[in-house]
């Protein structure tokens, strides 16, 4: 080689060097830019401060790379995907709306899997589909890499490094292709905001998880109220707001509890578990805004050293157990009389039929006394039918029915000729206007009903009158009302009759008696039926009326196998 030709070739080695040095020098600065940036970022504490600090730092990284558009994908951990997160800078998110759930299938989330960044300078040769769906939305080239997490130590020694994300910029201005000088800027800028990007996305996490503890806490049933070491109120649920705190919500967190609660007892409760750092239970009354029973647990909250910090308040609504317990008491009770009734009449005729050696009795007075002894042993039937048939009720067993075609003309002229003998104060009358066909029921539950029914309006109407009974078809049902002139039923307990243990509590229901489980046993009689049971009434002492309206034919007798030939004509139903 000459030296003409050496002196040209160190001369072009120089140029070269020069090159390099400024672009080392250019690298540099962009790569304190991006510190200065990422020492300026302060951590977001609202999600207003959040997207204003994505939005700088994403622009920022896009003029230094003199790209037009950069977005970032947040990995979901509990789901293992990735989300386009807001937000995007140069292009409009709704553009993206195909890719806002990245598929597995997918390039950023190769890059994401295999932490390899990306350079693609043309996307129309890519086969990913959500390479093709940012391509739809306007992207011609684009740089992918890795969100790189370290976790270090107080000796900022790494402990830990995982991907949170991908990172993307695209579209490099001039048209110009992205280089491997960019894409190793993008790695520096995407190590150097990790923290920050990591940073919000544990923000996002927790926010989201807060609103969903804050939706659940205040679904929650039960009232819940916590009260720290000083006396002051750290968390109150929307039930113990209205409940104990006169129903304010609002400006009472960091107040003392003493201000806020304004129930005695409950006060009191929180103050002896504060001050005596022990757990209590207890029960408290509230009668407004309506009466209410509570069931009152306090436990110590506990810092991770097992240090009290402060009490939570459970209040379990236990109004409705409280009611049925006492329901069952005077149940229990009730029962005790109704049994205890038929057998002493039944004890008492039979004595002084067997006290009669001298035959001062005639036939007459004795068949009487036979008669009542009969009324007494029925009576005593159906009460331990009714209790055996609410026990198969309350283990689930169902009570399985015995179809038959049933005549209810002659069960209602039955039910009422039998109870005829039981008054001599009440009109009993059928009222059938035209004839009814047949029905498929069980002869012998339907037969319960009514006989319940008419009882019912013959104790409740303890001046007598008159109680009529009258059956009429329409279309495909048959609908039966029993109607009294007795004391009637408040409106607000004409849903509640046909509950367990549901009994109006009067003088005149106190007289009349009753285990307050009949209608409850008749509503699942009538269920058995597919039909359905009401009662009307204008209001004590306005008397009442109990509708019954059952199928002529049910379809569960037919899909349990009761089939004659012909059967809709034979019964007369309409198709």
């Amino acid at each position: 080689m000459s030296r003409d030709e050496l002196e040209r070739e160190l001369e072009s080695l120089r140029k070269r060097i020069a090159e390099l040095e400024e672009q080392r020098r250019q690298l540099e600065r962009q790569l304190a830019e991006a510190r200065e940036s990422q020492a300026a970022v302060v951590p977001p504490t609202t999600e207003e401060e959040l997207t204003h600090t994505l939005t700088r730092m994403f622009s920022r990284f896009a003029r230094l790379l003199q790209a037009e558009v950069c977005v970032f994908f947040v990995h979901r951990p509990d789901e293992d995907v990735l989300v386009l997160h807001p937000p995007t800078i140069g292009i409009d998110m709704t553009s993206l709306g195909a890719m806002r759930v990245v598929p597995r299938e997918g390039l950023v989330y190769h890059v994401f899997s295999q932490r390899v960044p990306v350079i693609i300078n043309d996307v129309r040769e890519s086969r990913y589909p959500d390479v093709r769906v940012i391509h739809e939305a306007g992207i011609r080239n684009a740089i992918m890499v890795p969100l790189m997490w370290d976790k270090r130590d107080e000796e900022q020694r790494i402990v830990e490094r995982k991907a949170i994300g991908v990172l993307v910029v695209a579209n490099k201005r001039r048209q110009l292709p992205f280089s491997e000088e960019d894409r190793r800027i993008l790695e520096i800028l995407a190590r150097q905001s990790a923290s920050v990007i990591a940073g919000a996305q544990i923000y996002i996490e927790l926010r989201e998880r807060t609103e969903q503890l804050e939706r659940a806490f205040e679904s929650v049933s039960a009232g819940v109220i916590l009260v720290n070491n000083n006396g002051k109120i750290s968390l109150v649920n929307q039930t113990a707001l209205q409940a104990f705190c006169g129903g304010t919500n609002s400006g009472v967190i960091g107040k003392p509890f003493t201000q806020i609660v304004q129930h005695d007892k409950v006060r009191s409760i929180l103050m002896t578990s504060l001050n005596e750092k022990t757990e209590l239970t207890d029960e408290v009354e509230i009668y407004e805004p309506e009466e209410r029973i509570y069931r009152v647990e306090t436990s110590m909250v506990r810092d991770e050293h097992g240090n009290p910090t402060g009490v939570i308040a459970l209040f379990s609504d236990i109004t409705e157990i409280r009611r049925l317990e006492r329901m069952k008491t005077e149940f229990v009770s009730t029962v005790s009389h109704e049994l205890r009734t038929p057998l002493t009449s039944i004890k008492g005729f039979i004595a002084t039929l067997l006290e009669d050696r001298e035959g001062y009795f005639d036939a007459e007075t004795r068949y009487e006394f036979y008669q009542i002894i009969d009324q007494e042993t029925d009576r005593l039937r159906r009460l331990i039918e009714d209790l055996l048939n609410l026990s198969r009720i309350e283990r689930g067993v169902a009570l399985q029915p015995h179809w038959q075609r049933v005549d209810l003309t002659k069960v209602i002229d039955r039910v009422l000729a039998i109870q005829r003998s039981y008054t001599d104060k009440h009109q009993l009358i059928a009222d059938i206007p035209e004839p009814l066909p047949p029905v498929v029921a069980d002869e012998d539950k339907i037969d319960g009903i009514l006989t319940n029914l008419v009882n019912n309006a013959i104790k409740y109407s303890p001046n007598g009158g008159e109680i009529r009974v009258r059956a009429i078809r329409e279309d495909n049902t048959i609908l039966i009302s029993v109607q009294d002139q007795g004391i009637g039923i408040p409106k607000d307990k004409l849903s509640k009759i046909f509950e367990k243990f549901e009994r109006i509590d009067t003088k005149e229901t106190r007289a009349a008696g009753g285990t307050g489980i009949g209608l409850y046993l008749v509503k699942h009689l009538v269920e058995l039926h597919e039909g359905q049971i009401w009662a009307e009434s204008e209001g004590p002492g306005k008397g009442s009326t109990f509708y019954v309206r059952i199928p002529i034919y049910p379809r569960r007798a037919k899909d349990e196998g009761y089939y004659f030939d012909d059967v809709e004509r034979e019964l007369h139903l309409e198709p």
